[in-house]
């Protein structure tokens, strides 16, 4: 029997001038909860560019949110599929 799970990944980076300053990653089941983190890679970076990095965040996690809502409103799938 092969089981398994299925779900989306998101992978994304905020670049101040061709540098990466945050790393974002998450993981969107098709049912169950979401899983997601953010990392400053390098920290003068972020601490310079702040506001955009912060812009770069919040449009993170709109893409997120509207995942997990159109996930939601469709009712997704099973998470576990067995044939």
């Amino acid at each position: 029997m092969l089981k398994g799970t299925k779900s989306t990944s998101l992978n994304y980076s905020s670049v101040i001038n061709g540098e990466t300053a945050v790393y974002m990653t998450a993981q969107i089941p098709e049912s169950g909860k979401s899983n997601s983190s953010k990392n400053i890679q390098n920290k003068e970076l972020y601490e310079a560019n702040k506001t955009e990095c912060r812009k770069d965040m919040a449009a993170f996690d709109e893409m997120l949110w509207q995942i997990e809502d159109q996930r939601e409103t469709t009712g997704g799938t099973a998470n576990e599929t067995e044939k």
